[in-house]
């Protein structure tokens, strides 16, 4: 048995470099040894675009690609102009990410990478254990992304996929605005899902173009880009344009209770339930947990979310997962009938309980109050 380690990482993706990060700033790995297990190595390549909105500079300033203060969101009738001071949106490539954190993680001298995957992982009061190939380890703490692999039919909460395709794209002409971002255009067909493509741009002839689905039934790739390609057919350009990177991925939507610790075994990232079940959207909720995480660290783990937000979380879900309302209806409406910082409060869970009773208000409050309802006793 290897004692040689304090503190384990499984998994070496956003989740558990941010957790070596966010422990390293705060001064936890000082003295200590840790450990990170991750089958692909130390991650370089740009296979992740990570977008959110704060009010102030987050940690990953200096790694922001682009910037916008304005976003739209377009149905089949509505064009919305969206103002978003006191927040800005954001994108972060993994490319920029993965490079400074390792950095920061390499310079700390106390992290030892291992590229193979960690099995038979047990959390116990005092100590963690797990293997690595034929080697058994024990840790007196470990942090573990590796994932949960749910069936919806195998639980009671809602559950959809987000699954998602991107292109990265340059146009021959001048089409895009670099300073507005389409946040959610529902100009495609929905299906009876909901379906939207968003355009975020970093100049006048550059973008990443993508789609996101909300549905447990997924497509082939190149039914996702022919989705895609019609779109910028018909509200973009017909004129020539390359694509010079593509991103794809799945992100599970769901208030399933996923369990944040056992015993000194914590769980994060998706695995720790970190993204936001109505949006899929999980690097700023991601940060601000684990920057508290580490703040308190050997305490008992932050939850990702509030009991509120899961409960509202709960709601949007059934709805769309039921059909009881068009997504792309849900959605356009929230945009249209409230001032855009209070929705994006409420969507990062840092709405007050006035700011969500006068968000809940423009809703379809015969629909909504009988989802939350059938929720509550759920």
């Amino acid at each position: 048995m290897n004692k040689e380690y304090d503190i384990a990482v499984l998994g070496g993706g956003l989740a558990g470099l941010s957790v070596l990060y966010h422990l390293i700033k705060a001064g936890k790995l000082e003295g200590k040894k840790a450990l990170l297990v991750d089958p692909e190595g130390r991650k370089s390549a740009h296979d992740r675009t990570w977008s959110f909105w704060e009010t102030e500079p987050g940690p990953f300033e200096a790694q922001v690609f682009h910037r916008w203060h304005e976003v739209t969101v377009h149905d089949r009738d509505r064009d919305l102009n969206c103002k978003l001071h006191p927040y800005v949106y954001k994108l972060i490539r993994s490319s920029e990410f993965y490079a400074h954190v390792n950095m920061v993680i390499d310079d700390s001298g106390a992290v030892t990478r291992i590229e193979q995957v960690a099995s038979d992982v047990e959390g116990h009061s005092d100590k963690v254990t797990f293997r690595v190939g034929e080697e058994a380890y024990q840790v007196n703490h470990a942090f573990s992304s590796i994932p949960l692999h749910l069936r919806p039919r195998q639980i009671k909460e809602p559950y959809l996929d987000q699954h998602f395709r991107g292109w990265y794209v340059k146009t021959e002409e001048e089409i895009f605005d670099p300073g507005v971002a389409a946040l959610m255009d529902f100009r495609t067909p929905q299906e009876n899902e909901t379906r939207f493509l968003y355009v975020l741009p970093f100049s006048k002839t550059e973008a990443v173009v993508e789609i996101a689905i909300f549905s447990n039934v997924h497509l082939k790739m190149e039914e996702y880009d022919r989705l895609i390609g019609n779109y910028i057919k018909e509200h973009w350009t017909v004129q020539p344009y390359t694509i010079e990177h593509y991103e794809n991925g799945n992100i599970p939507m769901t208030t399933y209770p996923f369990p944040r610790w056992d015993g000194n075994l914590i769980y994060i990232g998706l695995r720790g339930g970190a993204a936001r079940p109505s949006t899929g959207y999980t690097f700023y909720g991601l940060q601000r947990q684990l920057v508290e995480l580490a703040d308190s660290f050997p305490a008992t783990p932050p939850k990702p979310w509030r009991n509120r937000d899961i409960m509202y979380d709960a709601t949007i879900l059934r709805i769309l997962q039921d059909n009881r309302l068009p997504g792309d209806q849900v959605f356009t409406d929230l945009f249209q009938r409230n001032p855009t910082p209070r929705l994006l409060s409420f969507l990062n869970g840092e709405s007050t309980v006035g700011q969500e009773l006068a968000l809940m208000s423009t809703t379809n409050i015969a629909q909504f109050g009988r989802s939350f309802v059938s929720e509550i006793f759920n």
